[in-house]
């Protein structure tokens, strides 16, 4: 895995200049950089999060006073306004300021992390100050049947490397005909892992988890959820929720290469979007030309033409719950695991999993109603209109 250096650091929050400028069509301040002993550094989301966090304010005191008087007046308050900070640099030397911590909290540097999970042959990820880590439980990692398809347990830990928040685990399935991780990015299927103290070694601790972790109650909770996934049609609601997030994972280049087509010659819906769309064409131009929606298409039914629609807020959200697309839930995790596993970049991949696993953690729309109403005709719509499945409509 290719991945960043990083620079770990003590600062005061004075030591914090914050370089702005007034957005001459907006009128209001924008921050340009943050230089730290004079290096200017750009500043990420994780920044300013964690940094409003440590001292209990947020982003509109910078509405009506300067960054300087803010954290100098920081400064006159605290007692103790040290800071430690994490760096991240590219090949090319260039700095990315991610989180601000507490110097007497514990902290996971990258190095010790990855030397770690490479003795363990441990697959991972790095994006945004965050590493993420698949693992095999120790015990319980046989493979399983739900209503005919082969799964694994798996867990994935969520590890910080820049000292804001703790490490989490999150509990997972391998689905073995595709190999598609269903991650349950939720606090339902969430563990959370005490490092000690800032002295500590935090080693030892993640190893441990990963040596020993075991959740035979929360395995059982997720394979529940699946399983009532398969009896269980999507609705209108779930299907256009998913599909918001695939669609701004296109428009924001984090999702790339997912059609059938695509899949068997190698075009990259990345390099597709560069190629072919119009930037003024919109939300709209990547709907009209993305093949990735065609195989959701493919897979939901054309929902406007389906219920008589011109455009689907027709519907009210309450009457999008009790309306049914032409696949089930459970077709909806698959396309979306599918995307997250072979075709999306880590934050693309991040955000679509964390549809799933909210998906998983609450009820379905129409729990159970597969077993009730075989056919659509049941519903009441035109004839002709049956139902499909995710297998029909994408090769896995």
């Amino acid at each position: 895995m290719v991945a960043p250096a990083f620079d770990y650091d003590f600062v005061t929050i004075r030591d914090l200049d914050v370089k702005s400028s007034i957005n001459e069509k907006t009128g209001r301040r924008v921050v340009e950089a943050v230089a730290v002993n004079g290096e200017r550094l750009d500043p990420s989301n994780r920044f300013w999060n964690s940094l409003f966090a440590r001292y209990g304010i947020n982003s509109a005191f910078f509405k009506y006073y300067e960054y300087e008087e803010v954290f100098s007046r920081i400064s006159e308050v605290e007692a103790n306004d040290r800071l430690r900070i994490c760096v991240e640099r590219q090949s090319d030397g260039k700095g990315r300021l991610l989180a601000v911590s507490n110097p007497a909290k514990p902290l996971v540097a990258y190095n010790e992390l990855q030397g770690l999970l490479d003795s363990n042959e441990s697959k991972f990820s790095y994006h945004d100050g965050i590493v993420e880590s698949t693992h095999e439980p120790r015990v319980g990692g046989h493979m399983f049947a739900i209503k005919g398809d082969q799964f694994q347990n798996r867990f994935v830990m969520c590890t910080p490397i820049d000292g804001y928040g703790a490490p989490n685990v999150y509990l997972s399935l391998l689905r073995m005909i595709c190999t598609n991780g269903v991650i349950g990015y939720s606090k339902v299927f969430k563990s959370a892992i005490s490092l000690g103290k800032a002295s500590d070694n935090v080693v030892p601790a993640l190893e441990r988890v990963i040596d020993g972790f075991g959740s035979d109650e929360g395995y059982a909770a997720i394979r529940e959820r699946v399983e009532a996934s398969m009896q269980s049609w999507a609705s209108v609601h779930e299907a256009l929720s998913l599909h918001q997030v695939l669609h701004k994972g296109i428009f924001d280049k984090t999702v790339h290469s997912v059609s059938k087509q695509s899949m068997t010659d190698g075009t990259s819906l990345k390099m597709w979007y560069d190629n072919r769309i119009d930037e003024r064409a919109g939300w709209e131009g990547v709907e009209a030309r993305s093949p990735m929606f065609d195989a959701f298409e493919a897979m939901t039914g054309n929902i406007m033409r389906t219920y008589g629609v011109a455009n689907v807020d027709a519907f009210s959200p309450k009457k999008q719950r009790t309306l049914p697309v032409r696949c089930t839930v459970y077709d909806l995790i698959n396309f979306a695991t599918e995307v997250a596993s072979h075709h999306a970049e880590a934050e693309g991949a991040r955000k679509i999993q964390a549809w799933v696993g909210d998906c998983l953690a609450n009820e379905y729309d129409m729990e159970g109603t597969r077993d009730k109403i075989t056919d659509f005709k049941d519903f009441h719509l035109a004839p002709g209109v049956g139902s499909t499945t995710h297998e029909a409509a994408m090769a896995s």
